[in-house]
């Protein structure tokens, strides 16, 4: 019987201390991914474990994803071709002043003959007389720079010559005198970019031939004013 008792006393003995090492255990950190009690658990908590942190930096290469700093990228490219928008090449700025120049003197020879306002008739005078002026100028300057320069209107500049052909009287002396307002407009434009131009050449003939572009647009709208109101007045 002692040996027995003996025994039995050994064995809850063992229970008691297995017991107490139990209850003892740390819990398990919900950080790491193998201490989670199920599958679907383990699976959120690697994905939380994986994640990066969120990055508010401005730089491409701090984006997180490579879609994100191309898209970065992209947009700094984009402002920097922004910032020299208005320039024009040589070959571009002698196309386009050769192009307005030369519908400014053939609409101008149109005037003279549709029109009988003295006001629209001196006005078409003075445009065929400077614009071709003008014309010759720039024609000599790019020939220099072994430029092109356009014979003859494009498409674009015939259709506008051919719209205001179609009109005649006050009509004609209305859209005229819009036409010249709206043309002048871009032209100023166009010639106070290319005066800050790296092109010596272009840049002292576009400062030369402003001031004169200045004053055809003052003109202009002082036309587009007088004939816009007697159109109105036109029954």
């Amino acid at each position: 019987m002692n040996s027995i008792s003996k025994a039995v006393t050994v064995v809850l003995l063992a229970n008691a201390t297995a017991t107490f090492a139990i209850t003892q255990a740390p819990p398990p950190s919900s950080a790491d991914p193998s201490a989670a009690s199920s599958p679907h658990q383990r699976q959120a908590t690697d994905s939380a474990a994986g994640e990066s942190p969120a990055t508010n930096s401005a730089e491409p290469g701090a984006a997180s994803s490579p879609h994100q700093r191309e898209a970065m990228g992209g947009a700094a490219k984009g402002e920097g071709e922004a910032a020299v928008q208005g320039k024009e090449s040589p070959a571009s700025f002698v196309k386009k002043a050769a192009q307005d120049g030369m519908t400014e003197v053939e609409l101008g020879k149109l005037a003279l003959t549709k029109s009988s306002n003295s006001q629209v008739k001196q006005f078409a005078q003075k445009m065929v007389q400077d614009h071709g002026t003008a014309n010759k100028e720039l024609a000599g300057i790019a020939k220099g720079k072994g430029l092109d320069v356009p014979a003859q209107l494009d498409a674009q500049h015939q259709d506008m010559v051919k719209t205001l052909s179609s009109k005649s009287g006050a009509a004609f002396d209305s859209a005229y005198a819009e036409h010249m307002a709206m043309d002048h407009t871009k032209a100023v434009a166009l010639f106070r970019a290319e005066a800050t131009s790296n092109d010596p050449e272009l840049a002292g003939f576009a400062k030369k031939t402003l001031p004169t572009l200045q004053e055809h647009k003052q003109l202009a709208d002082t036309l587009q004013s007088s004939t816009g109101a007697a159109t109105a007045r036109t029954p």
